[in-house]
């Protein structure tokens, strides 16, 4: 049966677009802006206090690992003295690797940071799906893909770009499955730790061409309609129906773009009983025909980018 959380990564396709290692020493004060991209940070050894999105500060310490899904602002000083009064200019160490901080002495902190930008039309609602800060802390699997990561990074072997690729991949699964604070937060995670809601989710990811009626994914979810309607909209933050033709839309837009199937295969196989109903839904949803969507998108393609190491933090 296919898996919801994963369906959602895959539909995401993160694609590395800077990292780096930092290690800093003494006072320092980082304060940079984005435009949404997704940021992770993982502290490797020390510690330190990060505000993303004007929320916190959040001490992080070695083995802690966060991920903000849309970032906007970003602030990171030292911990355990005053921060200082200006921004910090950071020194350029090698390639990929820059110091905050006293230019001499020991590192205090060492982290790696980076962003990574999701390669989805769908973004901005398969993101509104995840919580917005997912703070992992100390788990041994972490710590180990941290490591493998953090090597990874460092070296210049072939296929780093693909590794990097797979590990931050990796690390974005494990840190949705791990996240600790699921049942604050509607969408795709809280639902999925939803006993009975779960079972829908999983059902619509599975048959996603099966005209679902609430009534049928409630029987299944030994549910009455009103309660599962009540449960669904409450746990995934949408209705049961706006959920599924999110989906159908997704695959049907990820076909358009990454496959050579025609528009009526592509209709028949999402639930559509002709190419020119799934016109008018895809129209409706989209603002585009299909045609139209799929020679936008193919144009607009490009090779997966290589990792760009730029040397502005973050």
């Amino acid at each position: 049966m296919p898996d919801p959380l994963t369906d959602i990564v895959t539909l995401l396709n993160p694609k590395p677009t800077r990292a780096k290692l930092v290690e800093g020493c003494g006072q320092w004060h980082i304060v940079r802006e984005s435009l949404g991209e997704a940021f992770y940070c993982a502290v490797l050894e020390g510690e330190c206090l990060i505000t993303v999105n004007g929320k916190g500060p959040t001490l992080l310490v070695a083995g802690d690992f966060i991920l903000i899904p849309a970032a906007y602002t970003f602030e990171n000083t030292n911990a355990g003295t005053a921060r200082p009064a200006n921004i910090t200019v950071p020194s350029v160490i090698g390639e990929g690797h820059v110091r905050v901080g006293a230019t001499s002495g020991p590192a205090e902190l060492v982290m790696l940071v980076g962003h990574c930008e999701f390669d989805t039309p769908d973004k901005q609602l398969i993101v509104s799906l995840l919580p917005n800060e997912i703070l992992i802390k100390g788990q041994r699997r972490f710590i180990t893909l941290l490591e493998l990561l953090r090597e990874e990074s460092r070296a210049r072997r072939p296929g780093r770009e693909v590794v990097l690729l797979q590990l931050l991949q990796l690390l974005l699964v494990e840190s949705l499955r791990s996240h600790y604070d699921l049942a604050k937060t509607a969408g795709i995670l809280k639902g999925l730790q939803h006993e009975k809601i779960a079972i829908a989710l999983h059902l619509m990811h599975e048959k996603p061409g099966v005209e679902w009626k609430i009534a049928q994914l409630a029987r299944h979810a030994a549910m009455s309609r009103s309660a599962f309607f009540a449960a669904f909209n409450e746990t995934v933050g949408m209705p049961p129906g706006q959920y599924l033709l999110f989906w159908r839309m997704s695959l049907a837009k990820k076909a358009l773009v990454s496959s050579k199937e025609k528009i009526e295969q592509i209709a028949f196989r999402i639930g559509y009983q002709s190419a020119s109903a799934f016109t008018v839904a895809f129209t409706h949803y989209m603002g585009v025909p299909p045609g139209v969507f799929r020679r936008q998108n193919t144009i607009a393609q490009r090779p997966l980018p290589e990792l760009r190491e730029e040397l502005a933090f973050p």
